[in-house]
């Protein structure tokens, strides 16, 4: 499987997830396993294209205009990421052409990404500074505004690019962010196993700690091969879906 494909599937990952947040009441109308099962497929997402970063680390040949083009899209992307977050959890409101927009207050997947990108790059290069502020920024960030996955999806970047040889490694690499992300109802969950008088009960949590350790057996069917070149169509999808899903909330609540 290229990395062509593998962003496709991402990308329709993140499609699905992001449908189903924006309208996760009509979803959940018509069953909840419904609205559950577009979360889990959206798990998926994140890891992809977290690999796609560790894997542009090593291919780039000119990773200054790669960071470049990653800055610019994060900033392009977040006031989409905020408008369709918002819809389902506003931190505040902005007057809009006389509307007034529930927004997000939370950086967008693409700072994560960015940031894992900058990091990835200075250890490439030998250059363990930069990749230590890029690391301590996104603590602060993730400490203080938030972003998408925060500073444990960096980190997760990071480890990827670090267990680029093996593909074994990834996958445990994989399966460690899952549990990590997911911590404390996978803790619950285990106590529950452990024990043998508390009742067994599978949340969603759980579902989506599952599906996003799947992304690493994906990801063992990756073969190192770039496939067709979609560069400016994956990075204008990100916030192009997302203001399109906007359009359609806002419509629905206009109607």
């Amino acid at each position: 499987m290229t990395a062509f494909i593998l962003k496709l599937i991402a990308c329709l990952a993140m499609l699905v997830d992001h449908s189903a947040l924006v309208f996760e009441s009509q979803l959940t109308a018509v069953s909840p396993w419904l609205y559950t099962g577009c979360r889990m497929f959206g798990r998926l997402a994140f890891p992809i294209f977290a690999l796609g970063i560790a894997e542009g680390t090593t291919h780039t040949s000119k990773p200054g205009k790669y960071l470049l083009r990653m800055f610019v899209f994060a900033i392009l992307a977040q006031l989409p990421f905020s408008m369709m977050v918002g819809t389902r959890i506003p931190s505040f409101t902005m007057d809009l052409f006389g509307l007034q927009v529930p927004l997000y207050r939370s950086f967008s997947v693409m700072v994560t990404l960015f940031l894992g990108l900058a990091a990835c790059l200075s250890i490439h290069k030998g250059k363990h500074f930069w990749a230590a502020v890029a690391i301590i920024a996104a603590f602060m960030i993730d400490r203080t505004v938030g972003m998408d996955y925060g500073f444990l999806g960096v980190l997760f970047i990071v480890c990827l690019y670090l267990a680029r040889g093996s593909k074994l490694q990834r996958l445990v690499v994989v399966m460690l962010f899952a549990v990590c992300f997911y911590f404390s109802p996978m803790a619950v969950f285990a106590k529950q196993l452990l024990s043998k008088t508390a009742e067994v009960k599978v949340t969603q949590s759980v579902l989506y700690c599952a599906s996003m350790a799947f992304s690493g057996i994906v990801m063992l069917l990756y073969n190192k091969q770039r496939g067709p070149s979609a560069k400016l169509f994956i990075y204008c999808f990100y916030p192009v879906h997302m203001l399109i899903l906007w359009l359609f909330w806002a419509f629905d609540k206009i109607i």
